[in-house]
């Protein structure tokens, strides 16, 4: 059942509620790792976690991976797992008025609905562009859903007042290599390569890319990791900022449910065991966050993308605590909706 704040929210978002401007703007806390929650700051920049879940399984208390920054209040999506819409709802930010997307790596956790937020924003109105970035791969995506897509178009196009052709408004960009990505007047977006992938990210002679993303605005530096390994060009990438969004994975409780889940579906013990080693390789533990976090110098570390998702048994210091043997700043433990 929604809230009545959700309630208010989702009028907000939508533009259904003239007379209460405010609430759209309304933030969600922030959560200090090991204290009570307080007041989002003030600025020209808003971020907010969107989905903090890691990996393709739908999980009961984290959204699948999405960020929104909201600069001189126009949002700038990073990521778009299976729910961002919903998501954006929630946060007070109409669909309608997303016109850039920026996705790290083309997992399906990260960009299954990058073609889907594309549509509902159209459907919800919307008569300018919207762009997305993301490494090759992402043009032929939004080619794909514009085909995808053309009969509910066809028929809102006929029968619900004629907005102009998606084909026209659709726009995908292949991020061919580290440098700048974008740029406007509120922000400046660069890259780099992470290591997710194994070898490289090359197989077969394909050289598969996955990208960290820094966005300076005004008052504000900010890097998102992406999923990756322990990566040195992200540390160059991070140097100084505000903020550092990373990824986290926990090694133990990875495996341990892995092993159970094979074991209940009647799957070889080497199969898991294998894919554990693999999992464990392409993401960052906790400690792993606190070297990179610290070496680049950030302000402050929100860890995010968490793998595993979700274990009843799980407690803050669980993240927290490999995190700060090695990094000295500010922990934020990410959840859904939440603002820094």
């Amino acid at each position: 059942m929604m809230t009545r704040r959700q309630g208010l929210r989702w009028l907000a978002a939508a533009g259904l509620a003239p007379a209460l401007p405010a609430l759209a703007q309304t933030a969600p806390t922030t959560a200090p790792a090991g204290g009570a929650p307080s007041a989002a700051g003030s600025g020209q920049t808003r971020l907010i976690l969107l989905g903090t879940g890691g990996g393709p399984t739908p999980l009961p208390d984290r959204n699948q991976p999405a960020s929104v920054l909201v600069v001189n209040d126009t949002p700038y999506i990073i990521d778009a797992g299976n729910g961002v819409a919903r998501q954006l709802m929630l946060a007070g930010i109409g669909v309608q008025r997303v016109g850039r997307i920026f996705i790290t790596h083309h997992h399906d956790d990260h960009n299954a609905d990058l073609g889907t937020l594309m549509g509902l924003a159209w459907s919800n109105g919307r008569t300018e562009e919207v762009h997305a970035y993301g490494p090759p791969g992402t043009e032929g995506m939004i080619r794909a859903f514009v085909d995808y897509f053309r009969p509910s178009a066809d028929l809102r196009r006929a029968f619900s007042g004629g907005a102009d052709d998606p084909a026209a408004l659709f726009m995908g960009h292949d991020i061919a290599g580290p440098g700048e990505v974008y740029k406007d007047d509120n922000i400046r977006v660069t890259c780099i390569e992470n290591t997710h992938y194994p070898n490289g990210g090359v197989k077969d002679g394909v050289h598969y890319l996955s990208y960290a993303y820094r966005f300076e605005t005004p008052d504000r530096a900010i890097v998102f990791s992406g999923d990756t390994a322990e990566s040195d060009a992200l540390v160059g990438l991070s140097r100084g900022v505000d903020v550092l969004v990373h990824e986290i994975v926990d090694p133990h409780r990875t495996a341990e449910q892995f092993r159970r889940k094979f074991a209940q579906q009647g799957r070889p013990a080497e199969a898991a065991e294998k894919l554990i080693e693999k999992v464990i390789a392409i993401h960052t533990t906790p400690e792993e966050a606190g070297r990179v976090a610290e070496a680049a110098g950030v302000g402050t570390l929100v860890l995010n993308h968490f793998v595993p998702g979700y274990d009843p048994a799980e407690r803050t210091e669980d993240w927290t605590e490999g995190v700060s043997r090695h990094y000295r700043g500010r922990i934020v433990v990410g959840a859904d909706l939440m603002e820094i």
